[in-house]
């Protein structure tokens, strides 16, 4: 009943009105829940009226980050990292935070978030960034609370390509005490020049000095680098050598497209408008997909692979893990499906388990492939 109310009533007309607006609506909304424990147990009932899903078969470990369940926030929900314990208590298993600059940065000009379809939405937010020491002192406020948080690093507009390693480097210092995991993301369509970072020399660069950086303060953080739907796959591979060389523990497979055909779908005015798209989109969801089962094929068990990339129900999300994702991010289908969307996604996965006999989610992940 909730998600019925969700899609027909409210979803409508949120759409109808500034997108980022009601983003950041939603996102004070649950970081003012977390000040009251009241509170908080009540968004717990709104994911769902049955309650948060707790269930064995539904727990992973991703490069030894333990999860309640494979279903996280992905990063660009939750910049500043104010509403973790919110988007704990809606289901979700952990929440990427950032990306996360060195430096306070606006982002693009406003409007810059926009509902293309019903849950599909193209950003070009700019990296928008409290900076790293912000961010920080936003994170003290969950420390000891258990939930696995990861830090998205980006670096500033102004930064050039031969400081980006550095610029990195010391978001990861910043941030570390408060990282379950981090992730580099040279992927994001909204800043120019960053996908270029997705090459294999600056990509270099850019993980041994975080690397570098993890080892100082401890070692205990694995790394993980995200990556652009719209590589070739000679690019793919070759980030894929780059993290096998270098210590990686895994890739995130995808960002946002800035495909024009795909963008074009959804009126000709938005064919070659900057941004990226992301949600419910099927090419944009094939994309996604076949890059996490292409990582598969050519890493094995040797790299760790987070699917995001128009994951919405379980369907999709179990689409991406018998592809080769352990753990899957959603973003998007928040806005889409609405806050109910981790309980649906997990009942649903728990359902098909049942149905098709499997009894831990290890046994499906890369069946495809």
């Amino acid at each position: 009943m909730q998600r019925y109310v969700f899609k027909r009533l409210i979803s409508p007309t949120m759409d109808r009105l500034d997108s980022e607006t009601w983003h950041e609506r939603a996102r004070q909304a649950l970081h003012q829940a977390e000040a009251s424990s009241p509170a908080l147990a009540l968004v717990e009932r709104c994911a769902d009226l049955g309650g948060r899903v707790r269930d064995d078969r539904l727990k992973v470990t991703l490069a030894g980050v333990k999860l309640e369940n494979p279903v996280m926030v992905g990063a660009g929900w939750d910049k500043a990292g104010t509403a973790v314990r919110g988007l704990f208590s809606l289901g979700f298993s952990g929440v990427e935070v950032g990306s996360v600059l060195e430096r306070p940065q606006p982002g693009n000009p406003k409007p810059r978030q926009f509902m293309l379809a019903p849950g599909v939405a193209l950003n070009r937010l700019g990296f928008n960034s409290p900076g790293a020491t912000v961010v920080a002192r936003n994170l003290e406020a969950y420390a000891g609370t258990g939930i696995p948080i990861g830090i998205s690093l980006g670096k500033n507009r102004e930064v050039e390509p031969r400081d980006a390693a550095h610029a990195h480097a010391v978001v990861a210092q910043l941030l570390y005490r408060h990282a379950a995991y981090f992730a580099i993301n040279v992927s994001s369509p909204n800043t120019p020049g960053l996908r270029q970072l997705q090459d294999r020399g600056p990509l270099t660069e850019i993980v041994q000095a975080v690397r570098a950086t993890v080892r100082e303060m401890g070692g205990r953080a694995p790394m993980f680098v995200k990556i652009a739907p719209d590589l070739s796959l000679e690019a793919v591979d070759d980030v894929l050598q780059v993290a096998l060389d270098n210590g990686v523990a895994g890739i995130i497979a995808t960002n946002t497209t800035d495909n024009p055909e795909i963008k074009g779908r959804y009126g000709e005015y938005w064919r070659m408008q900057p941004g990226g798209l992301s949600g419910d989109d099927a090419e944009y969801r094939r994309m996604s997909t076949a890059m996490v089962a292409h990582i598969r094929r050519e890493a094995g068990d040797h790299l760790e692979i987070i699917g995001v990339g128009g994951v919405r129900d379980a369907a999709s999300a179990l689409e991406k893990m018998i592809a080769g994702a352990r753990a899957v991010q959603v973003v998007t289908a928040i806005r889409g499906e609405g806050p109910s969307v981790a309980t649906h996604i997990n009942r649903g996965i728990l359902r098909w388990m049942e149905k098709e006999g499997v009894g831990s989610l290890r046994e499906i992940v890369g069946a495809a492939v």
